[in-house]
């Protein structure tokens, strides 16, 4: 298989294998399987294929495209939201970095194998050179040549074979001989060594490195490390490069100067900070221009943010919580200027849902140009079975949530307490209830005195047949204000449900600060 050579350098590290010390699983239990949304809080999300993989919250789910009919396979884990770092999927296994549990500083994999239905977990510590944050995870974890692969600051990378269930340490020689504590490295140690990101690029395997002063390139069928562009030069700009944050490849199809088996061609981009003159330093994604061996501008927004690769150099990018969806317009030489095929307010529209908090995006391709789409949000799952982003077309999103059923006369607030927003919304409860019987429906809100504090609906039509509730969550909410819109004072309320056919169903809920 030829590699493009065009962006990567000639210097050549050993790799050096790292002991870790191997912490006894004696008591990790296998995770309760289940056969539905383990949560509606959707963390992260990994698949190949006709396989895609989510984290939630409180467990993992999988659908395959034998079990799409079925629902959702899956297992259990109530404190995941606590311990979770990464989750990955590849050769028939789905792997996720986790803490021992959430009081622990053990760190490793659980891993699920469909050959033979098969949970199992190794965690690990590092020797005494590596330790507090220099012992974390940065990132999530990616699937090469049968292993996955996780960045560990200082630690370096970690290998997971999930055929043997061990665990490896992989740095570049000379950062094995680090000093005992972080505090005492100096600022050039830290830009040389700090492992911050990884990727894979999908046509020879080999592993994208991104340490703050140099991008490596590693090789895992043979153990070679390659330097990659270690002293960055900008194109038409006198701005100082002070690090990079995150590399990775786009693939694009091309007629010209392809990869002989694959048809592509990779575009190598990376998040920079630059230090202009007097000014504060900035962040930008920038491409490799083969062309001129330099680095340029693919999208002239200020910050980092979350790049989902989807086909022929399209991509799907994640900025303040808006989704916006870029391509790769530039000659096949050049690369990199991306051009916005979808505006974030159009995103939007396609989910029909207007304020989503976004988690994460996976596009699983079907054919060149064509895929699933998956869209994981902390109120549950997006998923376009058929997209074609180059063309902007769409089939119908569906939503996939967990719905848990009520019985006749049953009610409660979902959930139970609500509390105010970082970004100064403030979150809802949800009146979760099942009428005996149609009726006008009245829902009113109490304070600890059974003094009016609003009427959230009066007199709304609400059914009861066929369905597992009555309840319209975009409509029977409180966001925990008064008739006036203002927030109230902390503490417990009442809420009672009446219809004209004369059911009272009551329950209570909780307002934080």
């Amino acid at each position: 298989m030829r590699r493009n050579n065009r962006f990567i350098g000639t210097a050549t590290i050993t790799a050096a294998l790292v002991a870790l010390t191997a912490a006894v699983c004696t008591h990790a239990q296998p995770f309760k399987a289940v056969r539905q949304l383990t949560s509606n809080n959707i963390v992260a999300l990994a698949g190949s294929g006709d396989t895609l993989w989510m984290a939630t919250e409180r467990g993992f789910n999988y659908r395959t495209s034998t079990n799409v009919e079925g629902g959702w396979l899956g297992f259990e884990v109530n404190d995941l939201a606590y311990r979770f770092w990464g989750l990955g999927f590849g050769g028939g296994v789905a792997a996720a970095l986790i803490n021992k549990d959430n009081q622990s500083d053990s760190i490793g994999f659980w891993r699920f194998k469909y050959g033979d239905n098969s949970q199992r977990q190794k965690f690990f510590k590092f020797k005494s050179d590596i330790s507090g944050d220099s012992a974390k995870p940065v990132g999530g974890i990616v699937y090469s040549n049968g292993n996955f692969w996780a960045p560990f600051n200082h630690g370096g990378l970690v290998r997971y074979d999930p055929a043997d269930n061990s665990v490896y340490a992989v740095r570049p020689e000379g950062v094995e001989s680090l000093p005992q504590s972080l505090g005492e490295l100096t600022s050039d140690d830290i830009g040389a060594k700090a492992v911050l990101s990884l990727d894979v690029n999908p046509i020879d395997g080999s592993i994208i490195v991104t340490t703050p002063k140099t991008l490596w390139r590693y090789h895992p069928r043979d153990k070679r490390w390659e330097s990659i562009n270690t002293n960055p030069t900008l194109v038409d700009t006198t701005d100082y490069p002070v690090s990079f944050d995150a590399a990775f490849i786009i693939p694009k199809k091309t007629d010209a100067n392809a990869n002989v088996n694959t048809g592509e061609v990779p575009t190598l981009y990376s998040f920079i900070t630059i230090r202009r003159n007097g000014e504060n330093d900035t962040t930008r994604l920038y491409a490799f221009d083969t062309l001129l061996a330099r680095w340029r501008i693919a999208v002239n927004k200020i910050g980092r943010y979350s790049i989902f690769p989807a086909v022929n150099g399209c991509m799907y990018t994640l900025f303040e919580n808006r989704v916006s969806v870029y391509v790769d317009t530039a000659s096949v030489w050049q690369g990199g200027a991306l051009s916005e095929l979808m505006n974030p307010d159009t995103f939007l529209a396609k989910l029909r849902n207007p304020n989503p908090t976004f988690n994460d995006i996976l596009f699983l391709p079907k054919t060149a140009s064509t895929g699933t789409l998956a869209v994981a949000t902390e109120t549950g799952l997006y998923i376009c079975d058929s997209v074609a982003p180059l063309s902007n077309k769409y089939a119908a999103f569906t939503l996939h949530r967990y719905v848990r059923s009520v019985s006749p006369g049953e009610v409660y607030a979902l959930p139970g307490i609500i509390r105010g927003g970082m970004d100064g919304r403030y979150e809802k409860c949800v009146f979760v209830y099942k009428l005996s019987k149609d009726g006008d429906v009245t829902i009113r809100v109490y304070d600890y005195n059974m003094s009016l504090v609003k009427t959230v609906v009066k007199g709304e039509r609400r059914t009861a047949a066929d369905r597992s509730r009555s309840t319209e969550p975009n409509r029977d909410f409180w966001d925990g204000t008064n008739e006036k819109g203002k927030r109230v004072w902390p503490g417990v309320y009442y809420f009672k449900i009446t219809t004209n056919a004369g059911e009272r169903l009551f329950g209570k809920v909780i307002l934080a600060k």
